[in-house]
């Protein structure tokens, strides 16, 4: 049977206290999560860990640092899939934040690099009704021409034929939100290019919205997402649903009026890198540091992840 999900009080408040989980330990490769009840589930971080679809992962609050050194390879911990052009991502030496190694991966001729996504249903158990992402970027070398894109990320993605190549999202076949950065909007190119979402969603497909943020070039920068699905009820889904982006500390995007979904299973399944270029100006780009709270909004997962 479908849950509900009824209409709520869009605050702080309201939203943290829904998913307070039992603790604020930062989970990494080899913890396990606790499940409502009592039920101890060994939900392991890396690929091949067993998950159990269960109710309870969604209202569990923790946070969970992916610490890129703990893994041999991407696919260990992402499922990289979509590969196109003749670079894998790897992990590399040459381009470290607080961790000795860094995710890279790099445009060589396609437009497409690979998706490497995080999937919730694998590390914690199931999909999620709220998430916090937090990541660093590196992008190095791109000289964007007029209008060029460059998708960075999911954040996040559910699969289906409504979550991307034009689909339309009907609240059942999955969403997605690619965010990244485009020469326009003035960009100070080449110093840096602005920040966009790029989203399907019930109410678009291909939702395009710019902002003036600078997403700095052969640079560091630090990239915060927030979504929260939209409250549901027998088939019906309300506006109510989340987006917030931050670059570099500051607000960039806001919309609190999405319809993502409409059912149980077409929830928040999965963040992490992409790189999709519309235009010509190639590039790499380096990630580090990326770390996610569940059931949780940004002031509170921050806390917990210093």
């Amino acid at each position: 049977m479908e849950r509900q999900h009824p209409a709520r009080d869009r605050t702080d408040e309201t939203r943290n206290d829904g998913f307070r989980g039992r603790n604020g330990e930062v989970l990494g490769r080899r913890s396990y999560l606790g499940l409502a009840g009592g039920t101890l589930a060994a939900l392991g971080v890396g690929t091949g860990a067993g998950a159990s679809g269960t109710a309870a992962a969604e209202t569990d609050s923790r946070v969970i640092d992916v610490d890129y050194d703990e893994y041999a390879s991407p696919g260990e911990v992402y499922d990289v899939n979509d590969v196109r052009g003749s670079h894998e991502p790897e992990f590399v030496a040459d381009r470290a934040t607080s961790n000795e190694r860094s995710l890279r991966t790099e445009f060589t001729g396609d437009s497409k690099i690979a998706n490497c996504e995080y999937r919730l249903p694998d590390h914690v158990g199931g999909q999620q009704d709220e998430i916090y992402t937090r990541f660093t970027v590196y992008p190095e070398g791109f000289d964007l021409g007029a209008d060029d894109t460059v998708r960075m990320f999911w954040a996040p993605l559910t699969n289906g034929g409504g979550s991307s190549g034009g689909g339309a999202a009907d609240g059942q076949n999955g969403w997605s939100n690619a965010i990244g950065f485009a020469n326009r909007n003035d960009s100070p190119a080449p110093e840096g290019y602005k920040f966009f979402s790029y989203s399907y969603h019930m109410d678009g497909s291909g939702d395009f919205q710019m902002t003036d943020a600078v997403v700095e070039m052969d640079d560091w920068n630090e990239i915060e997402c927030y979504v929260e699905t939209n409250s549901y009820d027998g088939g019906t889904a309300e506006a109510d649903g989340t987006m917030r982006y931050w670059v570099n500390g500051e607000l960039a995007f806001e919309d609190t009026s999405m319809r993502f979904t409409a059912s149980d299973d077409n929830r928040i399944e999965a963040v992490g890198p992409l790189g999709y270029i519309v235009g010509s100006g190639g590039g790499a780009l380096y990630y580090g540091e990326h770390q996610l709270g569940l059931g949780t909004g940004r002031e509170e997962a921050r806390a917990r992840l210093e």
